[in-house]
């Protein structure tokens, strides 16, 4: 298979995977008052995901490096479509956990198994580019769901087309990418001081992703009283504008490197970024309150091919399991986000909620400035 094949594959898979994910975040409101669950207790659903996907995580990675990145994703494809269509018969609170649960352990090896593709099929100075646009499949999928969950009839209808649209990419996954040459290896992993400092930042960044992936739609309709339309709208020109800014962060990434570095331009993203989320938490006029959330948004997901860089480089030789320990202190934020975001909602109102976020890019561009003096790509072509 040739290296544009492959990307579009593992771009497709990312897209396909987000479709998945984020019908919960756009169906959940509705599903909530069917069921009559709290705001709690739809965070504790959101919650659930993460917790299985941070669990899993690492061992995925691990798992990708031994028997085969393309494999392990191909079997982990299929579960999350059974999971996602048995959503949409789940009628209790204690349902609907357990089945995000296993979605979120079975959505784990995504980014692990591609990451181990990446390192195998590109070379390094490029992997910002490649993950750029393979990550910013995420956005694409996370875009398209508000469109697909309001254009069907009930909530359940939206679980079981995610269901059938991820079973039959799987398995044209498994005819076609599976049997593509990837290798498996038994290198050990080691946790390098470059790829703690990116597991530290991936925490940061994962509490702020919570936000604008899960909480954004509830946000602009539930918060700011947008109407359903005008919402799912909002939230299409979020991820879209995403989905769009990932692969060219990642892109330009690539080509300043050798004249501005790695370390400068992503610290200012994220700084800018945080400070883009706290006006738009302010402000009160709709289009402006669009714009600077998905200017910040636009700016982190912009970074997202660096930091991919960042996490193949430092661990070269098992890339799936740092892959997999980094997006696991991702994941655990983005488990404890959903609880902590409404919490404190409550107690001190959205904009503080929201401006957490924006404290936690601020973290994330100093941990990115350490990290990034620390990591040297395995054949030194690229320095930080």
């Amino acid at each position: 298979m040739t290296r544009r094949a492959l990307l579009f594959w593992m771009t497709a898979a990312s897209v396909v995977n987000y479709v998945g994910r984020t019908v919960m975040a756009i169906a959940g409101p509705d599903l909530a008052r069917e069921y009559g669950f709290s705001e709690t207790e739809l965070g504790q659903i959101f919650s659930s995901f993460w917790l299985g996907y941070a669990i899993l995580m690492w061992p995925s990675g691990w798992l990708a490096d031994r028997f085969g990145a393309a494999r392990v994703l191909a079997l982990c494809g299929l579960a999350t479509a059974a999971l996602s269509a048995g959503t949409a018969y789940a009628s209790t609170l204690a349902g609907f956990l357990i089945l995000r649960f296993l979605f979120g352990a079975a959505s784990a090896v995504l980014y692990p198994a591609c990451g181990n593709i990446t390192t195998q099929a590109f070379r390094s100075e490029n992997f910002a580019s490649v993950q750029g646009l393979v990550v910013g499949g995420s956005s694409l999928g996370t875009a398209l769901t508000p469109l697909l969950v309001t254009a069907l009839s009930g909530w359940r209808s939206s679980f079981l087309v995610a269901g059938l649209v991820t079973a039959v990419f799987f398995g044209l996954w498994g005819l076609r990418v599976v049997n593509s040459g990837a290798a498996s290896s038994t290198t050990p992993f080691r946790l390098h001081s470059a790829t703690l400092l990116l597991g530290m930042q991936s925490f940061c960044v994962g509490y702020y992703y919570n936000f604008t992936d899960t909480w954004s739609y509830y946000y602009f309709k539930e918060v700011r009283s947008f109407g359903a339309g005008e919402s799912a709208l909002f939230t299409f020109l979020l991820q879209l504008t995403g989905g769009l800014a990932m692969p060219l962060g990642g892109w330009i990434a690539d080509r300043i490197a050798p004249h501005f570095g790695r370390r400068v331009p992503a610290v200012a993203a994220l700084l800018a970024a945080g400070l883009c989320v706290a006006a738009g938490s302010a402000a009160t006029v709709p289009s402006i309150v669009l714009a600077l959330i998905t200017a910040s948004y636009a700016l982190v997901v912009g970074v997202e091919g660096l930091y991919s860089w960042g996490v193949l480089a430092s661990t070269p030789e098992s890339p799936g399991a740092a892959y997999g320990f980094t997006n696991m202190a991702g994941s655990v934020a983005q488990f404890l986000a959903p609880l902590t975001f409404p919490w404190l909602a409550a107690r001190s109102g959205w904009t503080m909620s929201v401006c957490t976020a924006a404290g936690a890019l601020g973290i994330a561009a100093l941990l990115w400035y350490v990290a990034a003096g620390k990591i040297r790509t395995y054949n030194d072509r690229s320095q930080p």
